[in-house]
């Protein structure tokens, strides 16, 4: 039977669990990606105040100071404890992003991290498009999307030609970027993931993991996707339903590639509450249009 309305492609309703006020950097995010809450409403502003305050972003920021400097003599892109990388890292966790810590974090790597264009890799000589691309996708999040860098890397991405096939550069191009801000952008990273889920049909993107650096799956990309609003795309519907079928019988994802051992965090518990968001925010979106069987155990009420 084909599902009539998006929750029915779910195994289990996963909210309450998903609504751990234990971790308010995982609270907002849910209220604002699954639930619609607006960025300013009271409940949402709540929960960010404390995401700071909460693990793993307590530890990720332990060794940023007030001014924006960080205790530690690793050049920001080492991989990945660098400061760079654990700035990318927090806020894929759920970070506060109006923290004062943050906002000169970030204005300092924006004035200082080196590259024409594109950033670079460290021992690297060449503007590296997965790097840009998951910076710029930080640094929007953090709000410096006018800032006269992003616009330098949104330049140069607009200018290099074929980094679409990269599913790393496209999922976080689109989240970065809206029909407002490069729209040109936008088209090509929706397409280029069309592409990519057409051409893998899924098989080298259902090791779910949290936080992605320098790779993705299938949760990230179509959860990008329905946040950047992308009409469905009958290429994406075996992806869509290889997802669908990897929920356990609770309607939750489990994460499956490691955390980076350089970032020096305990692994998560399993079954994943961040990698659920993403599979959810897709299932949802998507799950009427791209004609997905139901999978709800029992009728509503």
């Amino acid at each position: 039977m084909i599902c009539g309305q998006p929750w029915e492609a779910l195994r289990g309703d996963s909210l309450d669990w998903l609504l751990d006020a234990g971790q308010p950097n995982l609270h907002w995010r849910v209220l604002v990606e699954v639930i619609g809450r607006p960025l300013d409403s009271p409940a949402v502003r709540r929960a960010r105040g404390g995401a700071n305050a909460a693990e793993p972003v307590a530890s990720l920021l332990g060794d940023l100071h007030p001014d924006g400097t960080w205790a530690t003599h690793l050049p920001t892109w080492a991989p990945y404890g660098g400061p760079g990388w654990r700035l990318i890292a927090a806020v894929q966790w759920g970070a506060d992003p109006d923290d004062p810590r943050l906002h000169a974090a970030s204005e300092r790597l924006l004035e200082t991290v080196p590259g024409e264009g594109g950033l670079l890799r460290p021992r690297s000589t060449a503007p590296d498009p997965e790097l840009t691309a998951r910076a710029l996708q930080t640094m929007v999040c953090l709000g410096w999307r006018r800032h006269r860098r992003i616009q330098e890397w949104l330049a140069w991405l607009d200018e290099v030609p074929g980094w679409e096939d990269d599913p790393v550069v496209a999922t976080a191009v689109l989240g970065a970027v809206s029909d407002e801000l490069r729209p040109s952008l936008s088209e090509r990273a929706v397409d280029g993931l069309g592409r990519i889920m057409s051409a893998s049909r899924g098989a080298n993107f259902t090791t779910f993991g949290h936080p992605n650096l320098l790779r993705t799956d299938l949760a990230e990309m179509l959860s990008a996707l329905a946040a950047a609003r992308a009409p469905f795309d009958p290429r994406w519907r075996r992806c869509l339903k290889k997802l669908q079928h990897r929920q356990d019988p609770f309607g939750r994802w489990s994460r499956l590639a490691p955390v980076p051992r350089t970032l020096e965090l305990p692994a998560p518990d399993q079954p994943s509450r961040w990698v659920t968001l993403r599979a959810t925010r897709a299932i949802l979106a998507y799950a009427v249009a791209g004609e997905l069987p139901r999978m709800f155990p029992y009728p509503p009420g």
